[in-house]
């Protein structure tokens, strides 16, 4: 299995266990990579072999500690190289994920290390998510979901979970930045979408959307 496939299996783990807390499932690894389930079985197999995840069929996938030291090391590198790909080299916010997919696979040290002295120890990447430090540890937040908030109280926009290129560009068409203030104006029962009101004209954003920003 090549390093490359191995730490984009790591790293998807994760990010589907909510860190490594819940269990995760072929299914959904299949439709998140984007492979067929047979392909997913066989390589969890291998990951189980190397002893980077804890697989059985009955009970789903779980990353070990190793295998959870690992993903944070590549997910550490690809914040760090979005980060510099926005801040150094001027690449908007909705195009450093995909660079940064590719770029999170060079395992160098040094240069890591010379990309954090140059963005001078960044505790965020520029979509608000944290950056892990060396030993796998980031500061943590108190951070709610926007489906969660409460009917005409003001938030503040601080991260987004969704990095697509299409998400970003909405974001940025109604002036919806890390750091923007709204007010949710209105909270529909029937669908879960809300209604906010922005420095410019009210957005609503569908109950996906909602869950997938995250403000205080």
């Amino acid at each position: 299995m090549q390093k490359q496939n191995i730490e984009n299996y790591l790293k998807t783990i994760y990010h589907l266990s909510n860190g490594n807390s819940f269990v995760v499932t072929n299914k959904q690894l299949s439709a998140l990579l984007n492979v067929i389930p047979a392909t997913v079985t066989e390589a969890v197999k291998k990951l189980d072999a190397l002893k980077l995840v804890s697989y059985e069929k009955s009970y789903g996938i779980k990353l070990t500690s190793q295998g959870v030291k690992q993903a944070l090391t590549v997910i550490r590198r690809h914040r760090i190289w979005e980060t510099y790909l926005a801040l150094e080299l001027g690449f908007g916010w909705e195009e450093v994920h995909e660079l940064a997919e590719e770029l999170e696979h060079i395992k160098n040290d040094k240069l890591i290390l010379k990309l954090i002295q140059k963005l001078g120890d960044p505790a965020y990447d520029p979509h608000g998510e944290p950056i892990p430090d060396a030993r796998g540890n980031f500061k943590k937040n108190e951070y709610i979901k926007l489906a969660d908030t409460k009917l005409n109280k003001e938030y503040k926009l601080m991260a987004t979970t969704d990095t697509t290129t299409i998400f970003l560009k909405f974001l940025d068409k109604n002036n919806l930045k890390i750091g923007a203030f709204l007010k949710v104006l209105e909270i529909e029962t029937v669908d879960g979408s809300v209604l906010i009101g922005t420095t410019l004209n009210p957005v609503r954003l569908s109950s996906q959307m909602a869950q997938n920003l995250l403000v205080k």
